[in-house]
């Protein structure tokens, strides 16, 4: 099957071949230098220069300082499959989803490996369209640690989709931090070997929830910035 075919079967545009009111025209999306050449496009700010929040004040500089510090990987991904940021907090070799500056501006379809390319979209997909708000992924790393991958909707003020916000962290250490705090210990299950004990119970509390099985297969391998094979 050919590769035009396969984006053709795909239920998303991972190629962000369309374009919304902030897509930054006249820089390739394939540009290392993206990020430089689009702000300089558009202008932006940066620096000491205020930006108004939604709730708050701060500079660029700040911006970046809070970001920075989360405990946690950010990606931000617009509704038209465009990757556009990660907190740059750590090196990408001690990076927990490997991501790198010169992937900044690319189309999701160059940020992941071709097996993943169809989960992908099936997720993005089902967060646009809203069968679920959110979708998440343990990744099997062994008794040391607990990686997980969040990927959620985002909405504007009218509550249209606006992209995916993932963010990935290892529950491990605060883990770790709450049994030494309770003086409780992990026990093996002994259902642990099976793929049902395995799942989160499903979400009764939202209407747009779907079964964990399938939120699994949706993202199994993915990452919404991970280096290809």
């Amino acid at each position: 099957m050919s590769e035009e075919k396969k984006q053709d079967d795909m239920v998303e545009d991972l190629n962000a071949t369309g374009k919304i009111d902030t897509t930054i025209e006249g820089v390739s999306k394939s540009d290392d230098q993206w990020v430089e050449k689009a702000a300089k496009k558009v202008n932006a700010v940066e620096g000491n220069t205020y930006v108004k929040l939604d709730r708050g004040l701060l500079t660029v500089d700040q911006l970046n300082y809070f970001l920075n510090s989360m405990p946690l990987e950010l990606t931000y991904a617009d509704s038209n499959n465009q990757f556009l940021y990660y907190n740059n907090m750590m090196p990408t070799e001690k990076m927990l989803a490997s991501r790198t500056p010169e992937q900044v501006g690319e189309a999701l379809v160059n940020c992941h490996p071709k097996r993943a390319q169809k989960h992908v979209a099936q997720a993005i997909h089902a967060l646009r369209t809203g069968e679920t708000d959110e979708i998440k992924m343990r990744v099997p790393t062994g008794p040391d640690k607990c990686i997980m991958h969040y990927y959620r909707a985002m909405h504007d003020k009218k509550g249209d989709y606006a992209g995916v916000n993932e963010y990935v962290l290892d529950l491990m250490p605060v883990i770790k931090w709450y049994l030494e705090k309770t003086g409780q210990k992990l026990v093996a299950d002994p259902d642990a070997g099976s793929s049902a004990s395995l799942q989160d119970q499903p979400d009764d509390t939202s209407s747009a929830s779907v079964d964990d099985e399938k939120k699994e297969n949706l993202v199994d391998d993915a990452s919404s910035a991970s280096v290809n094979d």
